[in-house]
Order: structure tokens, then sequence, then C-alpha cells
């Protein structure tokens, strides 16, 4: 019991809602979005500015504008995910419509300064995606891996097991899946091997920057800008994972089904600059705050069991907690090469350390949590390329962004590359723009690694290997109001 309380206090709730440090991880990062201008020049836009979207990385680009503006951007996002176990691949996709920026600018003259004001919001993460995984195991099941996390933690009887881990393995006490000898040990109907491994995750939502900045223009050589922003979270997932297995020459499985949702707000800050040292450059920098957000997590699991001697089922009712999240500082430096009126190219570097990533709770001591974050993470860097060129009323676009892991930045896993084009007419006040983006991102984990802590013991070996692509198509509507 001693060793329950002492895992309570250092990972309750995230244990038991089924949270994850890569929830934690999607939740920190930003993968900048918004108008189909900076979509197709790699979000490379720090020091351009003359964009809503520029706003979430360098307020100051604000002060670019010369007209009031109003601005407006959809999506369609296509995410397709390959998924590979023990040497089979599985496919799954899902495509989905968004809404990634809505914001407007105001011009106010006073003499030689020119301050600009806006409001709106721009998309900063999608977290779309559909996922399915299927392979084959001769080894061991998962409920192995629980059975090494029950004895680890001198777990003896039912109600010390409902104590422990109320909607993950209790419900498989439940539903005839486990159970406990006379002698303390422990036994399960379902073989150690010899099973079909199935697992869909589904999730969607993102995160939304509401924001209101201004910026000022000093005589067109310098511009300062500032913003304060809420961002928004909305992230939903329903997980299945199922085990098949033959017994008599008849098909058995158990499965288990989690609905998870975190919602709320955040608070942060940005301060930027961009100046003009000479004709054909631009230099920016910027710096964000950390963002603290204020969460909720509901979750439930429903448990099913078709065994040999009958059809069972366990519902564990949706509950709730609540907790504070605070994200990574960021600083940013940008350069623009400019062409005349033809044409730039432009560049962006961004740092950021994942490992200063914490959790807070009244109620809960995370300090150890926040320890094992911070030796797990580290600091990366990310880069942004892109370009600009001008024919008449048309503007051709591309771009490159890559951004590291959070792993650090030699390292490969959640590793991200996106290359993107894009075209942008403009005819008197109306100007309309289109990007498309291809984005890779490659992930490896351990299929138990989301349900314990303890399948070093029993499968370190049993590696998921996931393939990500996201095609998107971005359209902006920017209407110059004279």
């Amino acid at each position: 019991m001693k060793k329950i309380f002492l895992t309570l206090l250092a990972l309750l709730p995230f244990c038991i809602s089924g949270q994850s440090i890569y929830d934690v991880y999607n939740l920190s990062t930003s993968y900048y979005q918004g108008t189909a201008k900076s979509m197709a020049m790699g979000n490379a836009m720090g020091a351009v500015g003359q964009d809503f979207s520029s706003i979430s990385i360098n307020p100051a680009g604000l002060g670019l504008f010369r007209k009031p503006t109003f601005t407006f951007s959809s999506s369609i996002n296509t995410t397709y995910t390959e998924s590979k176990l023990n040497g089979i691949w599985a496919t799954d996709s899902r495509a989905k419509l968004s809404v990634d920026n809505i914001g407007y600018v105001g011009i106010n003259t006073n003499n030689e300064k020119v301050v600009n004001w806006a409001f709106g919001m721009n998309r900063t993460n999608n977290f779309n995606n559909q996922i399915f995984v299927d392979g084959y195991n001769d080894s061991n099941s998962l409920i192995d891996a629980y059975f090494a996390e029950i004895i680890a933690n001198d777990i003896y009887d039912k109600e010390e097991l409902n104590y422990y881990s109320p909607s993950y393995i209790y419900p498989l006490w439940e539903t005839y899946l486990i159970d406990f000898e006379a002698d303390g040990s422990l036994n399960t109907p379902v073989p150690a091997g010899g099973l079909r491994q199935l697992k869909g995750v589904c999730s969607w939502g993102g995160t939304y920057e509401w924001t209101v900045s201004t910026s000022i223009n000093l005589n067109e050589k310098l511009f300062l800008g500032v913003s304060i922003n809420m961002p928004q979270v909305s992230y939903k997932r329903i997980s299945d994972y199922e085990e098949a297995f033959e017994y008599n020459s008849k098909e058995y499985f158990w499965m288990q089904e989690e609905a998870l949702a975190t919602t709320g707000w955040g608070f942060n800050s940005k301060f930027g600059i961009i100046a003009f040292p000479c004709r054909w450059m631009r230099l920016g920098a910027s710096f964000h705050t950390p963002t603290t957000y204020n969460l909720t997590d509901s979750w439930r699991t429903e448990t099913y069991s078709h065994l040999e001697f009958g059809n069972y089922e366990w519902n564990v009712p949706t509950s709730y907690f609540s907790y504070t999240l605070r994200t990574p500082w960021r600083a940013n430096g940008s350069a623009a090469f400019i062409f005349g009126n033809f044409g730039m190219i432009t560049a962006d570097c961004e740092y950021v350390d994942y490992s200063k990533i914490r959790i807070y709770d009244l109620e809960y001591d995370y300090s150890d949590y926040n320890q094992f974050i911070s030796e797990t993470f580290k600091p990366t860097m990310n880069l942004r390329l892109g370009t600009e060129w001008r024919y008449h009323s048309m503007c051709f676009r591309g771009g490159y962004s890559f951004y590291g892991s959070p792993y650090g930045i030699g390292d490969k896993d959640y590793r991200r590359n996106a290359l993107s084009c894009g075209i942008g007419y403009t005819q008197h006040f109306l100007t309309i723009d289109f990007a498309y983006m291809y984005t890779l991102q490659n992930h490896n984990y351990n299929l138990y690694s989301q349900y314990t802590n303890y399948y070093n013991e029993v499968a370190p070996d049993l590696i998921v290997k996931e393939n990500t692509n996201i095609h998107s198509l971005v359209v902006t509507l920017r209407l110059k109001l004279y």
C-alpha cells in the first residue's frame, strides 16, 4: 500500500485519466497555421509582417499594414497515418474542414507615428487524426504488463486494485479478465501470446489563439509590437484497444474504449521588433512568454469481454479533473531579403525548451512528474524558410518548415517537415490566396506505453512505427477597407 500511495502522489490523475506525456507535449507545441500566404511561405513571417498570421509569430509585423484589413481563412486537412506493428502495416485517414484564421486590423495615424491595432484568431495547432494499428503477438498480452504493475505495487485484492486504477485495470477484474487467487497469485483466461492486437485512435480539435495586438511604426524604419493572447484548447480523443484470440477453435476477445476531452483557456503575451537596416533587408526578433492554461479533463472508459464462459461489460462514469499547464517560452529570430517590388526570401529560427513544461494543481504534488518531464524533453530548434515573387497582380510562393523533436534537435521522433506552395491574386481592394502544404511526421512508441509504465518488463520491443502525412488546402480572403 505504501508504493500505491507514493505512485498516486506522483502521477495522479494522469495515470488514471488517460493523459500521457505525449498529450502534454501536443498541448504545449505550436505548428503555426492561419492565412494561405503564411502557410505557402512555410510560416516564415517573423520579419515579413503585413499578414494576420504574422502576429502570432512577431506582433511587430502588424505595423506594416497600410490599410484597414479584414481577413478570413479556411482549410481542408486530410491526414493519412501508416502504422507498423510486428511487420504488419495498417492505414487510416481523416479529413476535416476548419477555420484557421479570422481577424481585423485597424490603422491610426498620429503625426510621424502610425499605431496599428488588431483583434482576431489564429489557429496554432491541429489535432485531427485517425490511427489504426493491427498486428499479431506470439509472446505476451497487455494483461501481462498489468500483472507486472499489480505485483510491483503490492496489490493483493480487488479493493486495492479499485483504489489504484479504477478506470483501467479494475474494470478487467469486473469483466473476468483478471482474478486474484487465494495465495495472492494472478490468473487470466487471455493467453500470453497467440493474439491479434488492434488499436484505433480518433482525435480532433486544436488550439486557437485569440489575440488583441498593437504595433507602432516609427518613420518606416523601426516597428514595435505587443500582443495579449488567450489561447483556447479543444481536444477530444476516442481510443480503442482490443485483443482477439482462439480457444477450442472459437473466437474470443476483450476490448477497452476510452473517451477523453481536454478543454480550457490560457494566457500569454508576445513582444516583437522589426528593423530596416537597409532597403533590401528586414530583421526581426520576438519573445513569447509561457502560456498558462487552466484545463479540465473529462474521461470515461468502457470495458467488454467475450469469453468462453460468458460476455461481460463494465462502464466507468465520466470523471472530471482540473489542473494548470504551463508551456515553455519561445524566442524567434528572423530575416527577410527584399528584391525591389518583385520578391523576397525569408527565414525564421525559433528556440523552445520543452523540458520547461510544468503541471500544477492545489490537490496534488506534481514534482516527480515535472522532474520526469525535465529529464525526458530537451531544448530544440524550429526553422522556417519562405519566398514570394510577384508578376502584375499575381504572387507565387513557396516554403519549407522544420520542427525539431521535443527530445532534442538530433532526435527524429516527433520531428516534423513540411513543404508548401501557393498563389495569390489581387484585384483592387480584394485579395484571394491559395496554399497547399504537405507535412510529414514520424513517431515511434511501445504499444503498451499508453496504458502502463511496466511495458519494459514484458515487451520492450513491441514498437509501433507511425508515419503521418498531412495534406492541407488553405484559402484566404483579404478585404482592404479604404
